[in-house]
């Protein structure tokens, strides 16, 4: 089985999270995508969610341990193996790596591609409208990622 490795970013403001209509995968989605070349799972997240957002994120996981002369990413709140069909690659898996990170900067305005969702919207499982008119809800593992990094956010405040 082909295997990508990609990395996902929850953006979480005031109690809500973006997500953007998916046209590919065809699903509610976070910032995200495939790792590049001599990228680690944050810089693509990081560089996923400026691409993708426009705005500047600070990953909210911290490193336990410091070392003199290494560096440590920060950890990621999950690795997910993903089942993803493509038209030119077929069936295949990306290994995903899941951050959660909040805006460093004032911006927060989101492109019409993007909206904000409620921990009781995502828990409603309350199906959103894309620019095409159809109504869906998000992905289980969205709705349950989603709803602990709000409430992450939350507890730290």
């Amino acid at each position: 089985m082909i295997k990508h490795f990609t990395a996902t970013i929850f953006v979480i403001y005031k109690s809500k999270i973006a997500l953007h209509w998916h046209n590919k995968v065809e699903e509610w989605l976070p910032a995200g995508g495939h790792i590049d070349k001599n990228e680690t799972p944050v810089e693509a997240g990081l560089r996923e969610v400026k691409e993708e957002m426009g705005i500047e994120v600070e990953i909210l996981t911290k490193s336990r341990y410091s070392f003199d002369h290494l560096t440590n990413i920060p950890v990621p709140e999950a690795i997910l193996i993903e089942s993803v069909f493509d038209k030119k690659i077929g069936n295949h898996e990306h290994i995903d790596f899941i951050y959660f990170a909040i805006p460093t900067s004032g911006k927060t305005s989101l492109s019409d591609d993007w909206i904000w969702v409620t921990t009781q919207e995502l828990l409603s499982e309350k199906k959103l409208i894309n620019k095409n008119g159809l109504l869906k809800s998000p992905p289980d593992d969205v709705i349950k990622l989603g709803v602990d990094a709000i409430k992450i956010v939350n507890n730290s405040n």
